[in-house]
């Protein structure tokens, strides 16, 4: 009996570990968050582990809409010693052209054979670069155009009475 209860101890102990340990896992990203509209942008991420053990395995994926793709440059990390950072690199691939901002989620996950773990992002697309300058130029010039055209033909009666 006493075996029995020793080995459930153990167990709910070591249950209990693992959990605590996989969360002091950490991933961070700096700013800003652009991507370029129809461009690729990017980024930097750091996976950090906090904790006392070292963390096996790990996998990365990213859940995001159908507006933009993301790859890894290391999709996978074999171990994570307590203390030790590493840098990965994403990069974020938009073929949509937009005229206004857009603000895009992704989500990643890193995950091992025990735990999952997920961090979500929230990044920027840029409007399509110098849009709305072009529009305002081509309407004033449009503008100047038409006035012209109107002042001309509002005064050639005046010119030919006299």
């Amino acid at each position: 009996m006493k075996r029995y209860i020793l080995t459930v101890i153990l167990s709910l102990c070591c249950a209990s570990l693992f959990p605590a340990e996989f969360e002091n896992l950490r991933v961070h990203l700096g700013h800003p968050r652009e991507i370029p509209s129809n461009g690729t942008g990017a980024f930097d991420l750091r996976i950090s582990n906090r904790g006392n053990a070292a963390l096996h395995n790990l996998e990365l994926a990213a859940n995001r809409n159908d507006d933009v793709l993301v790859v890894f440059s290391q999709p996978k990390i074999n171990t994570l010693e307590p203390g030790e950072t590493v840098r990965v690199t994403m990069e974020i691939s938009n073929n949509h052209s937009y005229f206004f901002d857009r603000t895009t989620l992704v989500t990643l996950t890193v995950a091992n054979e025990d735990h999952v773990s997920t961090f979500r992002f929230m990044f920027t697309i840029r409007s399509v670069e110098n849009f709305w300058f072009f529009v305002i130029v081509s309407f004033a010039a449009l503008m100047i155009v038409l006035f012209i055209i109107i002042y001309i033909k509002a005064n050639r009666g005046e010119k030919n009475a006299g």
